[in-house]
């Protein structure tokens, strides 16, 4: 927030009292998690929903905004941006076009299902989303993600994925799916930030 931590808890404390924030508590020995209402995303004229929060969403939402934080020190300097999930799926709404969301199969009612980039990193036209992987998917979805993937490059909608992923089983099945799909040449694959 560009400030100290003392005046950083006073302007949350405002915003809470204001009904702009408010604090949500999932478990009884962890810390609370902090969120945007209804009045705090119209104030700032953001046509997202309010976050949904969970306890098994919070780590993940959590890592992939110390990446994002991350990605922007690493490359804001270069006229990069770091969208959000919530950020980017706001402007395909929009814009009436995907940025990071690909087709993986068909759903209820045969409506065809799109599947969200955790994050995406655009620098003028190029786009490249970003996965976070802390748990293994089931082999299948994975790999019918990374062909997915693969598709959108080949289509030029996207410029590459990156994979940052927890080391252990998450990373060894996204390497076993990108191989799997013969996508090595479009995914990259790395270790998520602790």
């Amino acid at each position: 927030m560009g400030a100290g931590r003392t005046a950083t808890y006073r302007r949350i404390a405002i915003c809470v009292d204001l009904g702009l924030l408010e604090r949500v508590r999932l478990l009884r020995d962890e810390p609370t998690v902090v969120r945007a209402t209804r009045d705090g995303l119209d104030y700032v004229d953001l046509g997202l929903p309010v976050a949904a929060v969970s306890p098994g969403l919070v780590r993940h939402h959590l890592r992939c905004a110390d990446l994002a934080i991350r990605l922007e020190q690493r490359f804001g300097s270069e006229g990069v941006k770091v969208l959000s999930e919530r950020e980017f799926t706001w402007r395909e709404r929009i814009e009436d076009r995907q940025i990071a969301s690909v087709p993986v199969g068909r759903g209820r009612y045969r409506r065809q299902q799109m599947h969200r980039a955790d994050l995406v990193v655009v620098k003028g036209k190029r786009i490249v989303p970003v996965e976070v992987e802390l748990t293994a998917k089931a082999p299948r979805r994975l790999e019918v993600l990374i062909r997915a993937w693969r598709h959108a490059v080949a289509l030029g909608q996207i410029s590459a994925v990156n994979y940052y992923c927890a080391p252990g089983t998450a990373r060894r099945a996204v390497e076993r799916a990108v191989k799997k799909a013969g996508a090595g040449e479009v995914i990259w694959v790395g270790e998520a930030p602790a």
